[in-house]
């Protein structure tokens, strides 16, 4: 089969949607298949490059909001580009914006199969477009419609969980859909020994250690993260690791000071990629505050790696996180009953120890092989189920 995947965001930014797209990309070419990804450029320009047996069409691109994210230049041509020289078999498209809705609308045109991938939730615009915040209860539902109907283009939907699906479906998704984990590569992350030589790099103390690692951007709410932690040092003396940037790096390393804990806080930024499944070995808990989660990529890698959770009660961690099975959830956006759950984990050994095992069972029924399956599967159904319609729509010709 030949794939090609629209991304708005590609490396050097990472995020969830980016990350999942080329384990994705770099796993179906490894099965023999032709895979190619249109992004945006690094620089104010086109190319074509190989990256892990893919190829990538970068477009053009500006960037904004400092170096955290860059904007397509005509986004259209680049999607007629990609398009036309790859002739993929099937089209995959994910976030509702820019490159991947111009690459949506340019296959639909031509007739290419598509799949949608659910990657957004209308939470994202109020966390980080200020202005329309106060209008979110007003708006949230016309936002909905705006993605369900993006997503009513192509001829199938990928949830990546029943959470996501059902968010699409109770505002009038029409299209055939599945769902399809984002999945974990086991062979990466899985329990190991901690890592004292990582400990030292970073200056992590031996201490009881609660991790997040991933994007420091306003959706995630890390402040509230960070607020929790003076109540639970005020029952455990524990250390916490933030890994990861983005845009509220600076203001919550600020409040780490202002709050006095920054001797209790470190900020390790992005890892290499060799060193960054080591990092779970260096918590004893890993703790979420985003609400807007459709599943978290970042949440699966550390119950593979048999951590137990620590998440917000929304979005889809529940679907992950079973309360008393492999961790705790909390009530999102408070920061006191956030320290409650993490300090009822890190504060019970034995509890803690019951905690991991069942993250790494859970984890386990995400196998990254399996999610390589389903999507092989899918994308040769698809095709076929396209072709066929348009063998039954075109005129007899004699």
């Amino acid at each position: 089969m030949r794939i090609l995947y629209a991304l708005n965001t590609f490396r050097p930014h990472i995020d969830g949607v980016s990350i999942s797209i080329e384990r994705q990309a770099s796993g179906l070419a490894s099965r023999g298949h032709d895979v190619a990804v249109v992004a945006p450029s690094p620089s104010f320009a086109d190319s074509v490059e190989s990256v892990d047996g893919y190829r990538v069409y970068r477009v053009r691109a500006l960037a904004i909001d400092g170096a955290h994210h860059r904007v397509p230049i005509l986004p259209g041509r680049a999607a007629t580009w990609a398009l036309n020289d790859f002739l993929p078999n099937t089209v995959v498209v994910s976030v509702p914006f820019l490159l991947s809705r111009a690459v949506c609308h340019i296959a639909h045109a031509q007739g290419y199969p598509i799949v949608g991938i659910t990657s957004m939730m209308p939470e994202w615009f109020y966390y980080n477009v200020a202005p329309i915040r106060p209008l979110a209860r007003l708006i949230n539902d016309s936002l909905w419609r705006l993605i369900t109907r993006y997503y009513n283009r192509c001829d199938h939907v990928v949830g990546v969980t029943g959470t996501a699906l059902k968010f699409l479906v109770d505002h009038g998704l029409r299209r055939p859909s599945s769902v399809i984990s984002n999945g974990v590569p086991l062979h990466v992350f899985a329990p190991r020994p901690r890592d004292d030589e990582l400990a030292r790099l970073l200056g992590i103390p031996r201490k009881p250690t609660v991790l997040y690692v991933g994007r420091l951007d306003a959706e995630k709410c890390m402040r509230v993260w960070v607020r929790a932690i003076p109540h639970v040092l005020d029952r455990i003396d524990a250390h916490f690791i933030i890994g990861g940037d983005g845009t509220e790096r600076a203001s919550l390393e600020q409040m780490v000071n202002r709050l006095g804990i920054a001797s209790r806080v470190t900020f390790i930024g992005f890892l290499r990629p060799d060193q960054y499944p080591s990092i779970f070995s260096l918590a004893d808990v890993f703790a979420i505050s985003s609400p807007v989660e459709l599943q978290s990529i970042v949440t699966l890698e550390a119950a593979a790696s048999g951590l137990p959770i620590v998440a917000a009660r929304a979005g889809a961690l529940p679907e992950l996180v079973l309360e008393g099975e492999n961790g705790c959830l909390f009530t999102a956006s408070d920061p006191v009953d956030m320290a409650r759950a993490v300090v009822q984990v890190l504060g019970n050994p034995t509890q803690r120890e019951a905690f991991g095992a069942g993250a790494l069972r859970a984890a386990k029924r995400h196998d990254f092989a399996r999610t390589l399956d389903g999507y092989e599967q899918l994308f040769e159904r698809v095709g076929c189920e396209t072709l066929r319609v348009s063998e039954t729509a075109a005129p007899a010709i004699g």
